[in-house]
């Protein structure tokens, strides 16, 4: 409980601090095609079958908030299936329309722990009355958040093992793993699980797209990846990379380290020297052939938060 109650904490944090309301985080429109890695004939395809979540009317360059972004990545997995299009448009419809009073007001028992365990003062009854007040329901009203929003707000404070399940008729679940469930939906889902069916990762979704944003705007900041999660992908990022080791504590298991090796190409011993200033202290060995500098191998150890 004390590292989902850290998670909630870094999630809340983020959308505090980052913008006026939690939606205004997702829906700001700043992201590009080219960001997203998208071909424009593809993009202009789906404008034309209507599966943007916002149809680009005006002919202008393509801009997508972060909702947009996720939905656009969700389109991608669903074709690598070869999911038809009418199917995917009807998930789009689904996901874009605004969700009810009634689920928004349906307490989640971690959270609710979460905001007990930050004001002493405040009773489990009062914290279930304030989600049925004029205040919260005013509150909502003004916001309008739609499905889709409100997963995509769920993963960045969660990481919750959220899914879409499409059977062969096309029929869609959404599944998520802390989700207690009453015996008839049980059931329901479990019919559901034991046929054919698409098991689509949401969070999975979430960590492809942080990649492909950038860490600036989607790594630690994002709450998806932690601090040491977001460096270790920035690491792999890099070039020339030959080997990769992490070290983990006999004891608490963590990883604590991790070692990149390169192999850079260098045609003289002033390039060597330069990656020496440049990179820190490192292992560094040379290769020489006819009395040249032709490889240099490096290896830059990196320490990880292992509290």
């Amino acid at each position: 409980m004390k590292n989902k109650f850290n998670t909630f904490t870094k999630g809340f944090d983020y959308l505090e601090t980052n913008e006026k309301e939690p939606l205004d985080l997702i829906r700001n429109p700043k992201y590009r095609r080219k960001d997203l890695e998208i071909e424009a004939r593809t993009l202009n395809h789906w404008d034309k079958m209507d599966l943007l979540l916002n149809k680009n009317v005006t002919g202008a360059w393509y801009t997508f908030s972060l909702s947009e972004s996720f939905w656009l990545k969700i389109i991608q997995k669903l074709r690598a299936y070869n999911l038809p299009l009418e199917i995917i448009k009807q998930l789009k419809d689904y996901l874009n329309s605004n969700s009810t009073v009634e689920e928004n007001t349906k307490i989640d028992d971690d959270l609710a722990e979460f905001f007990l365990s930050k004001d002493a003062s405040l009773t489990r009854k009062e914290f279930e009355k304030y989600f049925k007040s004029e205040e919260f329901l005013d509150f909502f009203q003004k916001l309008k958040p739609t499905y889709l929003e409100n997963i995509l707000l769920d993963l960045i404070v969660t990481r919750s093992d959220q899914r879409i399940l499409i059977n062969e008729f096309g029929e869609v679940n959404f599944y998520k793993a802390d989700n207690i469930l009453d015996l008839e939906n049980q059931k329901k889902l479990n019919e559901f699980l034991g046929k054919t069916h698409l098991n689509i990762s949401l969070y999975e979704i979430i960590k492809e797209l942080v990649k492909d944003l950038g860490e600036e705007e989607c790594s630690e900041y994002h709450n998806i990846l932690s601090k040491d999660e977001a460096m270790v992908l920035k690491l792999l990022k890099q070039e020339d990379i030959s080997k990769v080791e992490i070290t983990f504590n006999d004891k608490t298991k963590k990883a604590e380290s991790i070692k990149i090796t390169k192999t850079n190409s260098v045609s003289n011993l002033s390039k060597v020297q330069d990656l020496i200033l440049r990179n820190g202290y490192q292992d560094i060995s040379i290769k020489t052939q006819k009395g040249k500098v032709v490889h240099c191998t490096n290896t830059t150890k990196y320490k990880l938060d292992t509290e």
